[in-house]
């Protein structure tokens, strides 16, 4: 997947309502939902698409809950925002904390980096307002949550997107646009 070398890419779960997790933090609901006769042939499962990654970059509560850890044996380097890194990092030397996560991560995509926003919404709201999204991949998951914490909240700049690949999955629709 050259197509992603140099490029800010999120990838993500979505309900059908447009909520990231549910009222409690939760990801429990991002559940396969069998319907094996709407799958489409062209699948990229994750452990694909990160194979293609060269940055994981996270906010400070996926750090704390341990989500960084996976990353690590694979090679990848993990960038935290974070405005308070913590006193220490012992064994985690591809970990990077820092408060400009937004040039930093420009800057490893200006590189030829592919760069993989992992999460939370105000990660990625950062990187809407300051205009560094170039390809979102939304996995819409087929249940409403009525709540929980939303994907887009209405305060990031319009973007134009054209839809590049899409693929359906045990139920999941995983849609993938780049920018116009």
């Amino acid at each position: 997947m050259d197509a992603l070398r140099g490029a800010i890419s999120l990838r993500l779960a979505m309900s059908l309502d447009g909520y990231i997790a549910d009222d409690k933090g939760g990801y429990d609901w991002i559940e396969p939902v069998p319907s094996p006769s709407l799958d489409t042939a062209h699948q990229l499962p994750f452990d694909e698409f990160l194979d293609d990654v060269d940055v994981v970059v996270m906010g400070r509560r996926c750090y704390d809950q341990g989500q960084h850890r996976d990353y690590g044996p694979l090679g990848k380097r993990v960038i935290v925002a974070t405005s308070r890194p913590p006193l220490s990092v012992d064994g985690e030397e591809y970990v990077e904390f820092s408060r400009d996560v937004v040039g930093v991560v420009r800057a490893a995509r200006d590189q030829g980096q592919h760069c993989f926003l992992f999460g939370g919404g105000l990660l990625v709201r950062s990187f809407l307002e300051a205009d560094a999204v170039d390809r979102l991949t939304v996995g819409v998951v087929p249940i409403l949550l009525g709540g929980g914490r939303r994907l887009f909240d209405g305060r990031h700049p319009r973007l134009g997107l054209r839809l590049v690949d899409y693929a359906v999955l045990d139920g999941k629709a995983r849609l993938v646009y780049e920018r116009r």
